[in-house]
């Protein structure tokens, strides 16, 4: 595990995880709280509007995502997590526990079909998962809506809205 003692320690731990993004981190009893840095074009759009906080856990350096609550009111959810294992909110995005992969089996003018695929990041291993997913192309149901099925429908949205609403033959994204 990464030493995150130091502020300097936390922000290269944050660059493993996401390099293309800068935060800002504050320190408390049990890690760090960690806000996006917004560019100006990102911030006169009010991109910072609804931003979800971070933290990373110095004893384990499990990154967690938090609403866009006030930096004191996540830390003291993370606190009463620590010390009473009650989440009230905040969910583990780093490590990274799943890598889902899709590929297109089938498409027309209404739907999307892809196989995924999600395989296991931790050890000991979760089993693979295999199975369709489909995708309404107009209204963005899909079926199974499985928390991984989610999470593929979502990044396949993206890439299509990326590409001017040309949907990937295949993806894969880490959760």
């Amino acid at each position: 595990m990464a030493e995150l003692d130091t502020r300097e320690q936390a922000l290269a731990y944050l660059a493993e995880m996401s390099p293309a993004e800068a935060f800002t981190v504050n320190r408390f009893p049990h890690g760090w709280v960690c806000t996006p840095v917004l560019s100006p074009e990102q911030i006169a759009r009010d991109q910072g509007l609804g931003m979800a906080k971070l933290v990373i856990d110095s004893e384990t350096g499990i990154v967690y995502q938090f609403p866009s609550w006030s930096t004191p009111m996540v830390a003291e959810a993370f606190t009463e997590f620590k010390q009473t294992g009650t989440r009230r909110a905040g969910r583990q995005i780093y490590p990274y526990q799943w890598r889902i992969t899709i590929q297109r089996t089938s498409e027309d003018d209404q739907t999307i079909v892809y196989q995924l695929t999600a395989q296991s990041l931790t050890d000991p291993p979760e089993p693979t998962q295999q199975h369709p997913l489909t995708i309404q192309k107009q209204t963005f149901r899909s079926d199974p809506r499985d928390p991984l099925s989610r999470i593929a429908k979502s990044y396949a949205e993206w890439q299509s809205r990326q590409s001017n609403g040309k949907w990937p033959e295949t993806a894969t994204t880490q959760v």
